[in-house]
This record gives structure tokens, sequence and C-alpha cells, in this order.
């Protein structure tokens, strides 16, 4: 199909999309697709879609009937070709969807291109039909205002920033690199675009070579926003305005950029067979997400050590931070990593108050397994990265089948270590945080109660702390901003006994009004046996709750240099992160 683009308006975030469809036959249907790779939620694109009508080459009017949804039949009578017009209301800034305003046009292209049903594997043609001073950065082969792909997977595969943007431009390895960037914040593009390209090197290095000609980072800047999309030859990157500044802010838009690139192999080359091909009209199932999403997960930190972007003991303090997240997940006592991989449909990116308790990431889940298989390999003389390029050169030709990560695993621990590993932390939910060891690299797992609702673990708390007292538990999670809005209620907490439910506020205590500050005083005064007298809102209606207290959990989970490692363990420590071993204490 050929399709042209305009955005004459662009104020009223309206896409206007022609699409010709050669020999369309007696009749074609064509339809948009509900979901796009990479995001495992039926988003339904066709809600934006309007206006559809259709015409034959010489301009006569064609009859169209929808289908479902998402699909039109289109009644061409047999003639040479037809031509589509409809538009798309795009107002959503995110990395898999449309957004278009008066300062630039994004598209993700499964939101915004019908494709003819059983012709997907035809070349398709793109024209750009932009504003006055506007231009186009995407993966897709041509410019300036007209592209190509060799069939419709390509076409969505690779979104499209046109406006303003500012641009950087690198090489690493041999191949090209660009970085396209729209809105306003404190950035220094140059510093970025080095580090940027340590990255690449450094996952080049380890993957034996870029799988790409060419790769384009497309990056918006805008309010409290983080996440990414992953494509072949190309990223899309939502990052916080403040993303650079302060250092550990800078950190974590740097593993988001080390995360969506890694997925270049992991999950662009290498994927998971069950999803191909690719049905964009309904859920394809997959129990591998924990390996495409977790192991990448575990490889954004891992990267940026490797590549000197952060020293050893910052990514200890980030794994000891996922690690603490997974204990303090009930959930993950009950849901195994591929169960949460298959149910991601409907779980992961629906969640609601009670997920902490029923259900866990396949991120989470993913990243914290794939540290424990890769100390397993380790011990045994290999490495995840080891297993990884296995996998990789057996089986991005195919398709990954959903047993081949354990096979392969089993080829180099023996099928009974596999087979306990995988039927524990991969099929089941035996309690991970319990059962890591990280002697291999000369590290120790500590643990410790937490010290408030701020404190995520990965450092051994603060001087002092556990000289205190202890503090009371509530067992109840708090929102972000100043209200006292119970978010969560966890499974047999004093909190759940008491009654508190999620979306309660909390607005005093004793009679006397609370802020988070004071509800940890609080905490502290009465200790683990104590009792608090809670006034809540719930539902508008002032309600009393008392609450007696019981002693924290020891869930806030640090990695520290074992006392008395040996030459032998620091070396592997250097090995497996390409940083310095560190001294106790740092």
């Amino acid at each position: 199909m050929d399709y042209r683009v305009s955005m004459e308006e662009p104020h009223r975030h309206l896409f206007e999309v022609e699409a010709a469809l050669e020999r369309p036959g007696p009749a074609a249907v064509l339809a948009l697709p509900v979901w796009t790779p990479g995001s495992y939620l039926v988003r339904e694109f066709a809600r934006h879609l309007e206006g559809l009508r259709a015409e034959d080459g010489e301009g006569r009017p064609l009859a169209v009937e929808r289908i479902d949804k998402q699909r039109f039949l289109v009644r061409a009578g047999g003639a040479a070709r037809a031509v589509v017009r409809y538009r798309v209301y795009a107002n959503d800034l995110s990395v898999r969807t449309c957004h278009l305003d008066g300062t630039h046009g994004y598209w993700n292209g499964a939101a915004l291109f019908l494709h003819a049903e059983g012709r997907e594997a035809e070349p398709c043609r793109v024209e750009v039909r932009a504003p006055e001073g506007w231009r186009v950065a995407t993966a897709l082969e041509g410019g300036p205002f007209a592209f190509r792909a060799p069939d419709y997977h390509a076409l969505v595969d690779a979104p499209v920033e046109v406006g303003t943007h500012r641009s950087a431009r690198f090489t690493a390895l041999g191949k090209e690199h660009e970085i396209a960037i729209w809105g306003a914040g404190p950035l220094d593009l140059d510093r970025f675009a080095a580090d940027v390209r340590r990255i690449v090197e450094h996952l080049g290095g380890l993957m034996g070579g870029l799988p790409y000609q060419r790769y384009l980072f497309l990056v918006h800047l805008s309010d409290r926003r983080r996440g990414g999309l992953e494509h072949a030859a190309s990223t899309s990157l939502q990052v916080a305005r403040n993303g650079f500044h302060p250092r550990e802010a800078y950190v974590e838009t740097l593993s988001l950029v080390a995360h969506e690139l890694f997925h270049a192999w992991n999950v662009k080359r290498l994927r998971p067979r069950a999803l191909l091909p690719y049905d964009y009209a309904r859920e394809q199932y997959t129990r591998l997400l924990w390996w495409f999403e977790g192991v990448t997960s575990y490889y954004d930190h891992l990267a940026l050590s490797r590549a000197g972007l952060i020293d050893g003991p910052a990514l200890l303090k980030h794994l000891g931070e996922e690690l603490t997240a997974l204990a303090r997940t009930p959930g993950a006592r009950k849901m195994s990593p591929e169960e949460a991989s298959f149910l991601a449909w409907v779980k992961h990116y629906r969640p609601d108050e009670n997920s902490l308790n029923s259900a866990v990431s396949y991120y989470l889940a993913g990243e914290c397994v794939a540290f424990a298989l890769d100390l397993l390999l380790r011990s045994r003389g290999s490495s995840l990265d080891a297993l990884l390029l296995r996998l990789y050169q057996r089986h991005a030709a195919d398709g990954l089948p959903e047993d081949g990560v354990e096979r392969e695993a089993a080829e180099i621990l023996g099928e009974r270590v596999a087979r306990e590993f995988f039927d524990a932390h991969v099929r089941g939910a035996a309690p991970l945080t319990e059962e890591l060891d990280p002697a291999p690299l000369g590290l120790a797992l500590r643990r410790r109660a937490g010290e408030g609702p701020e404190d995520k673990g990965g450092t051994p708390g603060r001087p002092g702390e556990r000289e205190r007292p202890a503090a009371g538990w509530l067992g109840a999670d708090l929102g972000p901003n100043s209200k006292l809005l119970v978010t969560a209620v966890r499974e047999g907490s004093p909190a759940e006994r008491a009654g508190l439910y999620a979306g309660d506020e909390l607005v005093a205590e004793g009679g006397f009004r609370l802020d988070k500050a004071l509800l940890q005083d609080r905490l502290r005064e009465r200790g683990p046996h104590g009792e608090l007298r809670l006034h809540v809102f719930r539902r508008d209606e002032l309600l009393e709750l008392p609450v007696r207290l019981g002693p924290p959990p020891e869930d806030a989970l640090w990695l520290e240099p074992r006392e008395g490692a040996g030459a032998a363990e620091r070396e592997a420590f250097q090995r497996w992160c390409g940083a310095d071993f560190p001294s106790r204490g740092a």
C-alpha cells in the first residue's frame, strides 16, 4: 500500500491519512491493529479512527461496510486501485500511540496505518506532508519526506517524529546513530550522545556486532513520565524533563536507553516463536516475557556498569532495591514469572489495588530470576552472557520456543539442576529472595526492617537507625503526593486486619492532623505493639479506625562485599560487572 500522512491543522490533533491499494479485487478487508508489538495490551486503536471513505482510482465512490470494531470491507468491484481516506485523532503522548499538536507530530504505525488483510508481506511507501519548517526523523529508508518499508510489519515497526526536534548524530561500531529530541528540558545533548554511544559500543561488543544499519533514538521530554517501546532499528523514549539532573535521575534515563537498545537483540531479533507471525487482531500468548523483559531489565544497569557509567556500589544498590521490591510483593509468592508473562494481557497493564497481593510484574520477577540464573551459571563456569548468545545464535532465525531457555540452560547446567531451578523460580513461585546466594561474586545478601515509606532498600540504612527502637508496622502503601491516600493494603498486615481499605484517605490520628512525617513519628512512638486511632475519609464519610500495629518485616534487602572475599571472588565480580570490587561500607 501507498500511504500519505498530512497534518494541515495540527491544533485539531487530527492526522489525515490516505491509503492506496493496488489491485484490490472485488473486495478488500482493511484492518487497524488492536495492539502493538512490545506492549501486550489490547488498546483498541480504532476508537480514534474517523471519517473513513473510499473511491477508485478515477475518483468514483466505493461502498464501505464496517465488519467489526477495527475492520472495513471495501467493495472495489474489480477496480485497478482503491483509495481510502480517514482521520486519526492523536492526542495521547505515549510511545504506543499518536500525538499531534502545534509543536510536533508523532506516530506509532500500528495506531495509524490500516493494512489489507492477507497482503501484509507487500512493500509499503509513505509520503509525509508536514507543516513548513518541520522535518522527519524515522528509521524507515528514504527521505526527506518519502519513505519505504519492505512490508507492513516493518512499516509499523518504525515510529515517526515530525517537527523541529533537536538532533545529535554519532558513529558507533561503524554504524550511524541519531538522537532526535522533542520537548524542552535541561539537557546537555553532547554529553548525552557521548554516553549513549558508550552504551551502544558495549552492547554491540557483548552481542558480537550491531544488527542494524542505522539506529534512531526518539526522545520525548515531558512531565513526570518514563517509558519506552522497542523497535528493530529505533526506539521511542518518554523521559521526564528533569530526567537528566540530579545524577540518580540521569542514571535512570541512561538505563532506559540501555533497556530499549538491548531489545534490538532480545525480542526484536530473538523473538518468542509463539508470537510469529504477529497477529494484530487479537492477543498472542507466550510464557517467555520474563526472559524478554526481565533479562533486558537485568542488563540495563549491568550495561551501565560495564560501560563505566556507574560504579559497582551503584549497581549493587539498584539490584538491592529490585530484590526489596520483589520481597515486598506478596503476589510474587502466588504467581510465577511464567504465569505473569502469560497473563500480561489482563494483568500487567491493568493493575488495581489488589495487584500487589495477587500478582507480580514479569519485569521485576524476571530481572531477579536473571540475576539468580547468572549466579548459578557463573558458579558452574559459564554466565548469562553465554546463555544469551547461544539462544541468539540458535533461535534468532526461527523464534525462541517456549522451552528454549530451559533447554539451553540444561546443556550448561545439566538437566536436573536446570529443571530444579525452573520448577522453583520460573514455573513456580518459590521465595527467590530467601534462597539467593551471591557468594560466587564475593557478595552477601543482607536484610533489615524498613525505615519508612520512602525506604526502597538497597543500602544498610541510615547510620544508627538499627540502634533505635523499632517502629510499628501499618502495612498500607500510600500515594506519592501530599495526601495520605491508601493505594494498597498488604495481605496479612495490621491495616488489613483493622479494615483499612485502598482508597481511604488518612487525615488524622488521635484527633490530630497527619502528614507523612507525622505518621512515621506516630509509628515510632507507638512501636510494634502499639495502637493508632486513625481518622479516615472513605467515600467522603469520616470514619475512625483503631489499628493495632505489628513488628516491621525485615524486607529491606541489600548486597554488600562479603567479609573474607578472596582474590578469585573479587576477580569474578570484576568479570561480571566490569567494575572494581567495592570496599566494605562503600
